[in-house]
């Protein structure tokens, strides 16, 4: 339970991202890349000050590496097109189809059963989601283009959770795992800024936020996630991920007077309540991996 918790606790941090954002007018492929270059370089720091350099080195799961850290770079780049084509609502709604993604692809892709927690906790925490999203009261037509880039950005996460727990499975460390996520997908976002905008972050306030965003938001953050997914499920990792558009609303609400609606309060409760739900019921790594040696044993 206490790993459950753990993510719960990182995933409602992640809340602090949209207030970051909404004080930065990058475009989003700059912001993309930035945030991803500045985690590469805070977990090159964190690899040199605690004399782990080796830990580095990819070897040979070098082509999984770069295969993950693509597909970071392709999830940050749909999910901003969605913002961007659609409304913050819709990409925050068509995003959290993700879980739906694992769901059904995990069982198939890991050693992991179909969970009945998470397919039960689908139920609420996807109303939630939706009211949450219907609540934020954001225009931004659901033309075609921003719902599939909205469901692809929901795609290619549930492709980064399973991605990056083949690598854990095959005992790669998760300092080396989140080096090469970061690095990789900020070269694989780098072209994009061909066409962009404002590259650069203007005045301290943005410098300060960017910074944030990347070193402790993106670097940090994307370490403990993947130390934490070594010991839970990829569906429950993709059904806690619920809690992040939540904590966001709480947060805008009590650092910058962004009220929400009935609707919010409702979807946030439904949210939490799946989140409580999966904490609660749904078992670690460690006990799954405990009741399956147990299967046919002589002990008592």
């Amino acid at each position: 339970m206490r790993w459950n918790l753990a993510l719960a606790g990182l995933a409602s941090s992640w809340g602090l991202i949209a207030v970051l954002v909404a004080a930065v007018e990058l475009d989003a492929a700059a912001l993309a890349f930035l945030r991803l270059a500045f985690a590469a370089g805070a977990l090159g720091l964190v690899a040199l000050a605690s004399g782990r350099l080796r830990a580095l080195r990819p070897g040979r799961r070098l082509p999984a590496l770069v295969a993950l850290g693509v597909v970071q770079g392709a999830h940050w780049l749909l999910f901003f097109e969605a913002v961007k084509l659609g409304s913050v609502a819709l990409a925050v709604l068509t995003f959290y189809a993700a879980p739906v993604f694992l769901a059904v692809l995990a069982p198939l892709a890991l050693a992991e059963r179909l969970s009945n927690v998470a397919l039960g906790a689908l139920v609420p925490g996807g109303a939630g989601i939706a009211l949450v999203a219907l609540g934020s009261g954001e225009g931004g037509g659901a033309n075609g283009w921003a719902i599939a880039s909205g469901l692809g950005s929901a795609a290619t996460y549930a492709a980064l959770v399973i991605l990056s727990k083949r690598l854990l499975a095959d005992r790669a460390e998760p300092l080396t795992v989140a080096f090469w996520d970061c690095l990789v997908g900020g070269i694989a976002v780098a072209p994009a800024l061909l066409v962009a905008g404002r590259v650069m972050p203007d005045g301290g306030r943005e410098w300060g936020a960017v910074l944030l965003l990347g070193v402790v938001f993106t670097g940090v953050s994307t370490l403990v996630y993947a130390g934490l997914l070594r010991h839970v499920t990829a569906q429950a990792a993709g059904l806690l991920t619920f809690l992040e558009p939540v904590a966001a609303v709480v947060l805008a609400w009590a650092l910058v007077d962004e009220r929400p609606t009935v609707l919010t309060f409702a979807g946030g409760a439904l949210v939490l309540l799946a989140g409580i739900a999966v904490v609660a019921l749904e078992p670690t790594e460690a006990r799954v991996a405990e009741a399956a040696a147990g299967v046919g044993s002589t002990s008592s």
